[in-house]
């Protein structure tokens, strides 16, 4: 099983990337998604 868990924000938005099997959980990959603090929140989420 893959598990993917967002961490939703306006202006940074972080992302993991999990993988289950058996009793072990291993990490496949995480980070973050910057918008552009200067553009108004619209235009940020069409970003």
């Amino acid at each position: 099983m893959i598990i993917l868990g967002i961490d939703p924000g306006s202006r940074i938005t972080g992302y993991g990337l999990i993988s289950k099997e058996g009793n072990r959980l291993i990490h496949i990959d995480n980070g973050a998604i910057f918008t552009q603090s200067a553009k108004d929140f619209p235009q940020r989420l069409e970003q």
